[in-house]
């Protein structure tokens, strides 16, 4: 056979065998046999495997490409990625065969990468999260039924506000407000209410800096306005999306020294929060828990100058996150300001090992708004320069 009458072959079978116009010609097949291809989707394996009269992918030369470079944790949710990602945009958007059921494992794909953000670190896992989140454009913009364009474009934006994330971890920050805000767009745009809410809230965590304890010039009043404009979606939303809602404005107000409402919004955070169920926890809010609003109790006494009460909430809070690998950078954020708060207490010895440890675990696994976070907390033992240990605490930070 000649390329174009393999290509005619095959676009023949998927018409007899499952009723999809498929458009191959001697151009796709060279990509295939460049290599420039090595895995597509299952239906053209299908056709393939028929019409070269073959029994497996890996006669014809099929094989799913893995990075030589790429670390262990990247390999494990690239073989998720790989697995979920069967079916072929091609497939997808004009295949009459192919049913809601097939074409929404891109949602799972979505969700589990979401899921992954705390656990994974953000350079190994931030390549995924574009590639995944490039393939949702391309449905986007591709798919002519409303209703589908409407679910592939809520999940086009979750992706969008998980690689937000990532790219903030990496330090990028204008980056994540640029994903952050493509979603705020998108979801306006479309007139999706619950998507719209969810990119305030981490938009609004973006703008404020986390209540300047990240960026020394953070906007607290735009990240209260996104907050109150996410809160206006109420029931649309999980408890545990209300529950991150009151938490960060818990924060704001404790930042601008408003304990009375500070504390009312925990209140509420935590209301929110013991009504989580387990549906809830999953995708951008897979983290969410009553242990997640303790931390937001702890750093809200921290901004409130009630280091005492900040350290009860804050220690019992990092020992329920110890041994929980999915809220890695929950845990050592709350480190973080365990030792400021040990610092204004005057225990220097606690808040420099603290803070140390933490420092040295953010910068093995990148995390560089969780290294933003530990220097503000390095700046508040300034007054104690010259103490011994924090002069070995330095040293520790800079051999890092």
């Amino acid at each position: 056979m000649s390329r174009q009458e393999l290509a005619e072959a095959i676009n023949l079978y998927l018409w007899q065998h499952h009723q999809i116009v498929h458009q191959w010609d001697e151009t796709d097949i060279g990509r295939l046999e460049r290599g420039e291809n090595r895995w597509p989707g299952r239906r053209r394996r299908e056709a393939f495997r028929a019409v070269l009269q073959v029994a497996a992918d890996h006669e014809i030369g099929f094989y799913i490409r893995r990075s030589s470079t790429a670390t262990s944790d990247a390999t494990a949710v690239d073989q998720l990625v790989l697995a979920q990602l069967e079916p072929s945009a091609e497939e997808l958007l004009h295949g009459s065969g192919v049913g809601r059921g097939e074409w929404s494992s891109f949602a799972v794909v979505t969700s589990m990468l979401a899921q992954q953000r705390q656990a994974v670190p953000p350079s190994a896992l931030l390549s995924l999260v574009e590639a995944h989140r490039d393939c949702l454009l391309t449905l986007y913009r591709k798919a002519g039924s409303d209703s589908i364009k409407a679910d592939i474009g809520a999940m086009l934006g979750e992706a969008s506000i998980v690689a937000s994330r990532l790219w903030s971890a990496q330090g990028n920050h204008a980056m994540a407000l640029a994903h952050c805000g493509y979603a705020h767009t998108l979801a306006d745009r479309s007139g999706d209410v619950r998507l719209a809410a969810v990119a305030r809230i981490f938009e609004s965590n973006l703008h404020s800096g986390a209540s300047t304890l990240i960026h020394a010039d953070g906007d607290i009043m735009t990240g209260l306005r996104l907050l109150d404009e996410a809160s206006a979606a109420g029931p649309q939303l999980t408890a545990a999306a209300r529950a991150r809602i009151a938490a960060e404005q818990a924060q704001a107000y404790a930042a601008l020294r408003l304990p009375r409402q500070a504390k009312a919004a925990l209140d509420r955070a935590r209301q929110h929060a013991a009504a989580i169920t387990d549906d809830d926890r999953t995708g951008l809010f897979s983290d969410w828990n009553t242990t997640r609003v303790q931390v937001y109790e702890g750093t809200c006494y921290l901004l409130l100058d009630e280091p005492t009460v900040a350290i009860e909430h804050l220690e019992n809070a990092a020992a329920a996150l110890g041994e929980d690998e999915g809220n890695l950078n929950v845990a050592l954020a709350a480190r973080v300001d365990l030792a400021a708060a040990y610092g204004l207490t005057g225990q220097l010895d606690a808040a420099c090992t603290k803070l140390g440890d933490a420092y040295e675990q953010l910068r093995r696994i990148g995390n560089l708004r969780g290294i933003a976070r530990a220097q503000r907390a390095r700046e508040s033992l300034s007054p104690w320069n010259n103490e011994p240990a924090v002069r070995e605490m330095d040293q520790r930070i800079a051999a890092a």
